[in-house]
């Protein structure tokens, strides 16, 4: 008996050692909060008036801000850690992995930790560039492509003044990436930003108050110069929490699908929640369509967090926080149905540095652009097109790591119905344009027609469009003849997703005719004429629809509906 206590006692000791071996890796406290501290927001006058002072050069235009589904070829966190090392492990399978050190003494001790948790460390590669805080988000670098067809990095002024270190490190990081930083005469913060690649980006209404000198206009003028930005969201914060990011409750998923949080009814805020789902609902994205809205839960009161849309993507992986909340597995559900084709990977928060439902995985890391990208920009063919419509398709392809494209190799693949996948070599037209007209394809009424893009460079890159390729293709179904000379029938269907039931609203609707992703007609209804008309969709399976909704002029719309139970 004496044996086995001194053996239990052993162990525990071993346990304890071990803890606090590994605690030493982690930042488990900050020398400064998340929030910005009282000093910091008396300083935010000051840093706004400088701001709107400063006379910065701007990068050469045209100007694309990237995305974070765009190409990546990194990633970039703090050490000591603010995310489990898991994550570190993760990541370093698939990218490039920049850890943030002090000083040697920390890259050392880094190293010799992430050896024994088994990640990949040819992958891990450690700059040594001294900073505040693990929040590399919110003062890390925002992604241009210039006009010279080069990835550059903008530079805001950090809304966070009393962390020195963290808001010079980005003169340290451009170095080490071997690009140009420009400096936005703009106080802002990672966190509360969010792009699509096509112009459009988003912010709470906290850039507004940080920025004291400057209207809405002239915010979308900075926007424009230094982003490329002609569509500035500035949107209220329904979490109305300390923090005011939009990352705490929204995130874009692609140009045209949207994540935002879902409290619960009984929460303040519920109504808050749901007037911004409804504005991207009716909002119209680059490519002429509406929003596809999904809806992850979150309760902030949760006794274990919900920061769900608090993600990371990182080319064809997402990685989502999750705490052991009884949520967990409905939120991985809802990256699965909006990201089809995408390994949806969950990360564990750690004992030391746990998730928060205001600060979680997206703050504490960042995406690092591909420099070399192979890029893609194309407008798609979505909805509802009829047989005397111009059904040519172009797109942009750059190699911007100056390889030669493939250009046997420069494709559209696309089914009609449920054909099999057959491809077609995109033709040259000048300049980096290239282009297909879906005429060739013999296309009849009522043929669903789903496409990509893909392209390939000499520098072994491949590319697709939409990003992730056959699994979540652009779609769009051929109609009757004429039915565009008519003035366009307005409508608008929502919830979108729906579970059960839509609401159809428009004026004199006639009837609606559903087809799913092949075209395959697979419900109809007649409609009596009212302002809001109501259909049942609970013998629908999860997936993606084309509602057709027809007037009694003759005239059709249609719309994508996703049923996400």
């Amino acid at each position: 008996m004496k044996k086995f206590g001194l053996f239990l006692l052993s162990m525990i000791c071993f346990a304890t050692l071990f803890a606090q071996n590994e605690q030493k890796h982690y930042d488990i406290h900050p020398k400064f909060p998340h929030h910005a501290t009282a000093e910091e927001r008396q300083m935010i006058p000051y840093l706004s008036q400088q701001a709107h002072l400063r006379d910065a050069q701007t990068p050469t235009a045209p100007v694309t801000a990237v995305a974070e589904f765009q190409p990546m070829g990194g990633v970039m966190i703090a050490y000591p850690l603010g995310v489990p090392v898991a994550l570190v492990r993760e990541l370093s399978q698939i990218t490039q992995v920049k850890i943030l050190v002090d000083d040697a003494s920390d890259s050392a001790e880094a190293a010799q930790y992430f050896t024994t948790s088994q990640v990949n460390m040819t992958n891990v590669q450690f700059w040594l560039i001294n900073h505040d805080s693990y929040w590399v988000r919110d003062y890390g670098p925002w992604f241009i492509i210039d006009g010279h067809d080069s990835v550059n990095v903008i530079d805001f002024v950090y809304n966070r003044p009393q962390r020195p270190n963290d808001d010079i490190s980005m003169e340290y990081v451009v170095d080490y990436l071997g690009v140009n930083r420009y400096e936005m005469p703009m106080v802002h913060t990672g966190g509360n930003y969010m792009v699509d690649g096509y112009g459009t980006a988003a912010s709470t209404v906290l850039v507004l108050q940080e920025n004291p000198y400057e209207t809405e206009t002239s915010l979308s003028n900075i926007a424009l110069n230094y982003l490329g930005v002609d569509n500035y969201m500035f949107l209220a914060d329904p979490l109305g929490e300390y923090i005011a990011h939009i990352d705490c409750w929204g995130k874009f998923l692609d140009v045209d699908k949207v994540l935002i949080g879902q409290v619960p009814q009984n929460d303040p805020r519920y109504a808050n929640y749901e007037a911004m789902a409804q504005y991207f609902a009716e909002a119209t994205t680059p490519w002429g369509n509406h929003y596809q809205v999904y809806r992850v839960y979150v309760n902030p009161n949760s006794n274990k967090a919900t920061p769900y849309t608090n993600s990371l993507i990182l080319n064809d992986h997402v990685f989502v926080p999750v705490t052991g909340n009884s949520h967990d597995n409905e939120a991985i559900e809802v990256y699965q149905q909006a990201m089809p084709g995408y390994t949806i990977v969950p990360i564990m928060q750690s004992n030391y540095t746990p998730w928060l439902s205001t600060d979680a995985l997206h703050c504490r890391t960042h995406e690092l652009a591909d420099l070399g990208m192979l890029y893609l920009k194309h407008y798609p063919i979505l909805g509802l097109k009829n047989l005397a419509s111009d059904l040519n398709i172009s797109v942009t392809i750059k190699a911007l790591s100056g390889a030669s494209l493939i250009t046997d190799s420069l494709l559209v693949y696309y089914k009609i119905n449920n054909g099999e996948w057959q491809h077609q070599l995109l033709q040259y037209t000048s300049g980096n344009e290239y282009q297909f007209d879906f005429a060739s394809a013999g296309l009849q009424s009522g043929d669903s027609i789903q496409y990509y893009i893909c392209a390939k460079d000499a520098s072994g890159r491949c590319e697709k469009h939409p990003y992730i390729g056959a699994a979540d293709p652009h779609v769009f179904v051929m109609g009757g003849v004429g039915i565009d000379n008519h003035e366009p029938l307005n409508v608008r269907i929502y919830p979108n997703p729906a579970t059960d039931f839509v609401l159809i609203q428009g004026e004199n609707l006639a009837d609606v005719t559903v087809f799913d992703m092949t075209g395959r007609q697979i419900d109809y209804f007649t409609l009596s004429g009212n302002e809001v008309e109501k259909i049942s969709c609970d013998k629908w399976n999860n997936g993606v629809y084309f509602l057709q909704v027809r007037d009694n002029e003759n005239r059709t719309n249609i719309q994508k509906v996703v049923i996400n139970r």
